[in-house]
């Protein structure tokens, strides 16, 4: 073995002691490097999680806030379908109400109508009869044309009797010349010729200008014919042309004047 000089030896010595310095320098340098990394990791992790715990509250409090919104959507929803039965029960209603106003004035219209329809019947009505215009109440009215109809149906005794009170009931009516005319003719049917002939004098003495005038004259000559009195029968034929010479009785009453015997001549006054 060889044997180094005692510098050379120190030599060694020292550069085996700084490799050794070195390399506990380089161990720990590496030993302070993987704490480093592994409290970098670990903050790494810790940052995760609470960034994940921090992810999870706002995924709770979004779901939270989705099922309030659901939750408000189905009450909504509801609310809706709330209203619109609302709606259409406020529609049926008002149909119902409507059908009902519309029945409301349907009844109104007739009571209406039917109240002035009785108005109207119980009101004066303005009447030509004969050529004659005049007001007369209904139930006047209803008398006439009851006694009027009996007349045409030959019931002369209930013409007589309906035109008869008339005429005490209404005494100023406006009937009051034809229905002595028509008494006339309702007496003739019954052959009561003496009465008919007051009643057509009535019409003759009260309206000598009356539109029946020609023709009351014209039956009466007819009347004094049935009670063969010719006499009576030419003079009032007479009378007749000679006050209604333009009428078409005066023609009627002319052609049978022409028919008739001539008039007997007055008796002569005895002298003293």
């Amino acid at each position: 073995m060889t044997l180094l000089p005692p510098f050379a030896h120190r030599l060694r010595t020292l550069a085996l002691a700084v490799t050794a310095a070195l390399i506990g320098s380089a161990a720990q340098a590496a030993l302070f490097e993987d704490t480093d990394a592994r409290r970098a990791i670990l903050d790494i992790r810790q940052q995760r999680t609470q960034d994940a715990d921090a992810m999870a509250g706002k995924l709770g409090a979004l779901n939270a806030q989705i099922e309030q919104l659901r939750r408000s959507l189905l009450e909504m929803n509801a609310q809706v379908e709330q209203l619109r039965a609302d709606l259409a029960r406020q529609r049926g209603h008002d149909e119902v109400l409507a059908r009902d106003l519309a029945e409301v004035q349907r009844k109104l219209k007739d009571t209406q109508a039917s109240v002035e329809e009785r108005v109207r019947k119980l009101e004066p009505q303005t009447l030509t009869v004969d050529g004659k215009t005049f007001k007369v109440d209904p139930d006047e009215k209803r008398l006439f044309d009851e006694a009027l109809a009996r007349l045409r149906a030959a019931d002369f005794a209930a013409g007589i009797s309906g035109l008869n009170g008339l005429l005490q009931r209404y005494p100023s009516t406006g009937y009051r010349e034809s229905a002595w005319y028509w008494l006339g003719n309702a007496h003739y049917g019954q052959r009561q010729y003496k009465e008919a002939i007051a009643s057509f004098r009535q019409l003759l003495d009260k309206s000598p200008d009356h539109a029946r005038a020609p023709e009351s004259l014209l039956s009466i000559a007819n009347c004094h014919g049935e009670l063969k009195d010719n006499e009576a029968a030419r003079r009032t034929l007479e009378e007749l042309v000679k006050h209604y010479p333009s009428t078409e009785a005066a023609q009627a009453a002319r052609d049978r004047l022409l028919t008739m015997p001539a008039a007997k001549p007055a008796p002569k006054k005895a002298r003293g």
